[in-house]
């Protein structure tokens, strides 16, 4: 069970910290496929593809995603994602032959007791050689749009309340600010509960607001609701309280209509 799988940032870099007991440990394997040609914002050609295996691309992605992490994740956390969700898992190269990824984004999909089908992305790096290029919007789109032929409802993440890149990139594709969740990480660090809704036919199962809450935590750590959000547990001193009541409302953010499926458009 996961407890700690939160912050899809805007990472950057490689770490040193040395893998060498992860190969050929996994079994996740998606059916190989071509690389993708994408432009990033500087006109460069770029090539993007699935995750392949642990011995493809498992160390690689370690390096990108390790550097900045506010959360200590270690090779199952990872797995957790790549065994049962390889098809959202991608990698940026910055050729056709190139074995090193530049960027990799790493999510999953799942409804909670039959009801919203929600995305998450887990996490989210961009080399710094590679940054300001709009890769990471790219990526996130490349993510969404397998979501949706998948049949998703919501997309939901968390950030550090303070990482003003990361809010700035998700604020920019049409996410919300739905919570502000308090000492969220381990480091004793608020997170932004981030939401984008998106406007399908059919559209969601009808949730109440704790259903809702109840779907966004599952989905969001890979395990469980949080403490006290499962229905009908009360404990002696109330369900355990994450959250502020002014929280509830995040005040300045807008409420804004979801999002139709074709207005994606070209992100920066």
């Amino acid at each position: 069970m996961i407890s700690t799988i939160h912050a899809p940032e805007i990472l950057t870099n490689s770490s040193q910290k040395s893998i060498n007991d992860i190969k050929g440990k996994g079994k996740a394997k998606v059916k190989e496929t071509e690389s993708i040609t994408i432009i990033d914002d500087k006109g460069d050609e770029l090539f993007y593809r699935n995750y392949k295996d642990e011995q493809t691309d498992l160390e690689y992605m370690m390096k990108l995603v390790e550097q900045e992490l506010s959360e200590p994740y270690n090779v199952y956390t990872f797995r957790y994602f790549l065994i049962d969700w390889p098809h959202l898992a991608f990698l940026v190269f910055p050729s056709s032959i190139s074995k090193e990824p530049i960027a990799t984004i790493i999510c999953k999909q799942d409804s909670h007791r039959g009801k919203t089908n929600r995305g998450y992305i887990a996490m989210l790096s961009v080399d710094r050689a590679w940054r300001r290029r709009g890769i990471a919007s790219k990526l996130i789109k490349v993510a969404i749009d397998e979501m949706i032929r998948r049949g998703v409802h919501e997309v939901v993440l968390e950030t550090e309340f303070d990482n003003a890149p990361s809010l700035a990139l998700y604020d920019r594709l049409g996410f919300l600010r739905e919570k502000r969740l308090h000492r969220f990480y381990s480091n004793g660090k608020d997170a932004f509960r981030l939401i984008l809704p998106l406007e399908t036919d059919p559209p969601p199962p009808f949730e109440t607001d704790e259903e809702a809450e109840q779907g966004r935590w599952s989905v969001g750590a890979g395990s469980e609701p949080g403490p006290g959000m499962e229905l009908g547990v009360i404990n002696e001193e109330g369900p355990l309280r994450y959250f502020e009541e002014t929280d509830v409302n995040m005040g300045d953010t807008p409420k804004l209509p979801p999002r139709p499926l074709d207005d994606w458009g070209m992100y920066t």
